[in-house]
């Protein structure tokens, strides 16, 4: 050749047009022959590229490639070997490029056409990539992936019919298939063609007629459609097969309830539960999917909880149903029984970590000390990598007195805190409350120091140092300061509007102090005590000693007010 045929090639090599569009055909390149050194060299250079790219080197790769390519451009070979790189280091117009060119060079290459529309496909060339795969689908009929691909390019541009044609095809050559006649039902009923989606499980009843399961997706077609004269049909016929009752009761429990019938979904659906051959996990799933709890919703709660009861009492063995029972129990308040409920899941299955912890935190709720101080040691013994459960042990040894054994455990599950401030924080407010008993007020502090540090908006942190600090006169400005803020973050909590009125009256700030303790009398309908007893504490450095003798008597009978109550009362003068 020539030597300008050369640098013809070599500019056309290096200025072609980058759009994708307009590259020039590498057919047109001009054959030529290579000479025994171009051979060798080029074998050379091919190799050492194949090695970088497996080494994941793709910088050395593209350049040793391009050389070889430089060689030999007629080499379909080596522009597919590149376009590999490029796509692998993102250069998709590159890789565009040199795909184009080796399917070009070798249009009935299989590996070079496939790469070519799945880069396509992938770059959201679809209408090309299409072209591809019929090609590809045309020259290799065997290849059910290709058939497979192809259609599922077409339905995605919306050629329903087109795609269907594939689907088709491969029912063909492997017969009736759940998964395409699954995917061919979905299409027709997105067009809304009801008889063609029942056709396709129609297929299916008729190539397996002992499946119930086909049977129950029939009639749902049909009731979701508002045919239910052809579904009770369909329900019918399932009748005839020696198959489980129960899944015939939820298949009728399922179409009462689309149609409205209450009366006819409850006898069906408790039949299905009352059934052991309904597996509890069915049940279970059943009654997550058709029964959302809300407060409004007692009606569906107790249906529920029904339900759930008659899943317990068909599975007496299996936890799954006790540990459901309880769920909906707690979410109907009836904490006791819900408790029961978790310790009978227990019983069966000690391994779950989430029913431990569900029950302990109701027990902590509801103060049942006793039951929680026997079963959480147990959980951490279960699970002692879980800090929830040392907080809650540690509030349930609180409420037993037992301080320096609280101690230790929130010592010990506040170190297990990983990346959960506000939890951590718990945990240094209640060893600041626990300490205050001891009367280690400084460590006390500490922790609640702490506490504010991960979490300053902590509200019973605020509340409870600030009245801690107001109860030993310590730091009044900046209990007045944490208590202010508390009320401002949760106005109307009668406890923070009683602390700050009581930093007001150790302050000296008497008129400003009954008005915060009047709101607090306001926003708790059954004052407490300790309200009363200051409100009257307050009157009396206002100088209205009648009126502060009434509210602590009003404190006494309430019960709960201080050792000092009968001295007020009896001698008329405030005493701390």
């Amino acid at each position: 050749m020539p030597r300008s045929i050369y640098l013809l090639l070599g500019l056309f090599m290096l200025f072609s047009c980058k759009s994708g569009e307009e590259i020039s055909s590498a057919k047109s390149l001009e054959k030529k022959e290579l000479h025994e050194k171009d051979k060798v060299n080029f074998g050379r250079l091919y190799i050492d590229a194949s090695k970088e790219k497996i080494l994941g080197n793709y910088e050395k790769a593209i350049a040793l490639y391009q050389q070889a390519i430089r060689i030999d451009p007629n080499s379909a070979a080596a522009h597919y070997e590149l376009g590999l790189v490029y796509n692998a280091v993102g250069d998709n117009q590159g890789a565009f490029e040199e795909f184009k060119i080796a399917n070009d060079l070798d249009s009935e290459n299989y590996w070079y056409k496939l790469s070519y529309a799945t880069f396509l496909e992938n770059q959201g060339k679809t209408e090309e990539a299409i072209q591809l795969f019929k090609e590809l689908v045309e020259d290799n009929p065997s290849k059910l992936e290709l058939k497979y691909e192809l259609s599922k390019l077409l339905l995605n541009q919306g050629e329903a019919e087109e795609g269907i044609k594939y689907l088709n095809l491969i029912e063909d050559d492997i017969g009736v298939s759940e998964e395409i006649s699954f995917i061919k039902q979905r299409i027709y009923l997105s067009l809304n063609d009801v008889d063609k989606a029942a056709a396709e499980i129609e297929a299916l009843i008729e190539e397996f007629p002992r499946n119930p399961e086909y049977y129950g997706i029939l009639a749902n077609i049909y009731i979701s459609n508002e045919r239910e004269a052809e579904a009770i049909e369909v329900l019918e016929r399932m009748k005839s097969l020696d198959v489980d009752e129960a899944k015939l009761y939820l298949s009728l429990a399922k179409l009462a309830k689309s149609t409205g019938d209450k009366e006819t979904y409850l006898k069906n659906i408790k039949l299905a539960f009352r059934a052991e051959s309904l597996n509890i996990d069915e049940k279970v799933k059943f009654l997550l999917s058709n029964y959302q709890i809300a407060e409004n919703q007692k009606e569906e709660l107790n249906e529920a909880i029904e339900l759930a009861q008659l899943a317990a009492e068909a599975h007496p063995k299996n936890a799954k149903s006790y540990a459901l029972l309880a769920d909906f129990l707690y979410f109907a308040d009836r904490n006791e029984e819900a408790v029961d409920a978790y310790r009978k899941t227990i019983s069966l299955d000690s391994s779950r970590f989430p029913v431990w912890n569900q029950m302990l935190i109701i027990l902590s709720e509801t103060k049942q000390t006793d039951l929680l101080l026997d079963y959480a040691p147990r959980s951490i013994d279960l699970f002692p990598n879980q800090p929830s459960l040392y907080f809650i042990y540690g509030l349930g040894l609180y409420e037993a007195k037992r301080y320096d054994d609280a101690v230790e455990y929130l010592e010990l599950g506040k170190d297990l805190v990983i990346d959960n401030q506000a939890l951590k924080s718990q945990f240094y407010s209640s060893l600041g409350d626990i300490y205050h008993e001891l009367e280690k007020h400084e460590v006390s502090d500490q922790n609640y120091e702490m506490a504010l540090k991960l979490d300053p908006n902590n509200i019973y942190v605020l509340n409870n140092y600030s009245y801690y600090l107001s109860l030993r006169k310590e730091k009044l400005e900046k209990a007045k300061e944490m208590s202010l803020k508390s009320n401002q973050i949760s106005p109307g909590q009668a406890s923070f509007q009683d602390t700050y009125a009581w930093i007001l009256f150790q302050l000296g700030e008497y008129k400003s102090a009954l008005e915060w303790i009047n709101k607090a009398i306001d926003s708790d309908r059954n004052a407490s005590a300790t309200l009363l007893e200051h409100k009257g504490d307050i009157l009396y450095k206002l100088d209205k000693n009648e009126e502060a003798v009434v509210f602590w008597k009003k404190a006494k009978e309430a019960g709960g007010a201080s050792d000092q109550i009968e001295r007020k009362i009896q001698d008329g003068k405030y005493y701390e």
